[in-house]
């Protein structure tokens, strides 16, 4: 009997020491990709690995691979300039995947590779793939710098064609995302988060302010772009500090901005009452500042379905967010603003975090929405995914 094997491609970086093991320091690990072995026997990573000696691994890093679970690197980028520099061996690379597996695919969009797979390899249209869409490729274009802004375009109307020959397609939302990237008429859609929320991460009850005099914020989000807005938030707090709101602050997640917007806290007045843990992947560690905090915010320019606010859910956090992506989704619209408008933030902190009954009603209405993120009711979405893409390719 074949093996069957899918081949997922993502936008994300890896990390591959001497001995050609793989790491992350954020999402992705070993754990995560369990969930295809529900319906395939194996899985192969398709992504970009950064080179580190054994002596970068930091202790809280994870690896990715193991039983069942492999990956092949895409040669190493990072930004659009170093990719224009490694395009031929990119390409190089993906030509000879795509010629030598007749697997199945899933591609995790956006995804700059996964564009590639298409525009390099004729190949690839010859295989069956379902389309994994977490996030809007036309808002992360947005959020970049303007000399990148004109590839948005481009990118945009080559996500929607290979869309439209997919197989299957998984939303993470359902408002937006299968209306601008829609699949094929007759090809099934699916509806799911990329979360790992197990039932006992969900408190049993409504969460109570903790008793301290100043309102606890927390954000959670990767520093490597600014897509999740910490710049928007550090403005926001500027304000309300200025009018005498009391808070502390502290961010969870690392990145190659992180210093930067150290620096910017320092700079709006604000350091003192800001704080930054870096890179944090322990669960337990991640809900233990969860459970110590009020407040739960997302400022992002760009989002899928946001996991980090599930999971605050998931603790009885009250939460507010921009109106992007999934997030309205999640929130009621007076718990919503408008991108990047750091001063209707600020009113919305102050004006939530100052009302205890409103803390505590938004604890109760959002546990009951994280009920509806458990691995027991999205593996269920998942598995039919999964499946339809492999019959696809028998």
């Amino acid at each position: 009997m074949n093996t069957k094997t899918v081949n997922i491609i993502l936008e994300f970086r890896f990390y591959k020491d001497d001995s050609g093991h793989i790491y992350t320091d954020a999402s992705f690990d070993y754990l995560f990709w369990q969930r295809y072995l529900m319906v395939f026997d194996e899985v192969r990573i398709i992504a970009r690995a950064k080179p580190v000696s054994q002596a970068d691994i930091a202790g809280n890093w994870k690896k990715v691979t193991g039983p069942k679970v492999s990956f092949t690197a895409i040669p190493y980028y990072h930004g659009v300039a170093d990719l224009v520099k490694n395009m031929p061996a990119v390409i190089k690379e993906i030509k000879k995947i795509v010629a030598g597996d007749n697997n199945p695919y899933i591609l995790r969009m956006p995804s700059i590779i996964g564009v590639l797979f298409f525009i390099s390899s004729r190949d690839m249209g010859r295989r069956a793939y379902g389309i994994e869409m977490v996030g809007d490729p036309e808002e992360v274009f947005a959020s970049l710098p303007a000399l990148y802004r004109p590839l948005g375009g481009m990118f945009v109307r080559r996500t929607r064609a290979i869309i439209r020959r997919a197989k299957a397609a998984a939303y993470v939302e359902r408002a937006v995302l299968p209306k601008k990237y829609p699949v094929a008429v007759g090809v099934q859609s699916y509806f799911f988060s990329s979360i790992n929320l197990p039932e006992h991460s969900i408190l049993s009850g409504a969460k109570k302010k903790n008793n301290h005099k100043a309102l606890h914020i927390l954000s959670i989000g990767i520093m490597d772009q600014m897509y999740k807005g910490p710049d928007i938030l550090l403005q926001a707090l500027a304000i309300c500090k200025e009018k005498g709101f009391p808070f502390h602050m502290v961010w969870i997640g690392g990145g190659l901005n992180l210093e930067k917007v150290k620096q910017m806290a320092q700079e709006l007045g604000i350091g003192n009452t800001v704080s930054f843990m870096g890179t944090v992947t322990e669960r337990d560690k991640i809900e233990a500042e969860m459970d110590s905090s009020d407040l739960f915010v997302l400022a992002s320019r760009t989002e899928g379905l946001p996991r980090a606010m599930i999971e605050a859910m998931a603790r009885g956090l009250a939460c507010i967010g921009s109106k992007v992506g999934g997030i309205p989704e999640l929130l009621d619209g007076e718990y919503l603003f408008e991108k990047e408008n750091y001063k209707q933030l600020a009113e919305l902190i102050m004006k939530v975090g100052e009302d205890e009954s409103k803390l505590a009603s938004m604890s109760v209405k959002n546990l009951e929405t994280a009920k509806r993120y458990t691995n027991s009711r999205l593996d269920k979405e998942r598995s039919g995914f999964y499946s339809t893409v492999l019959k696809a390719s028998i």
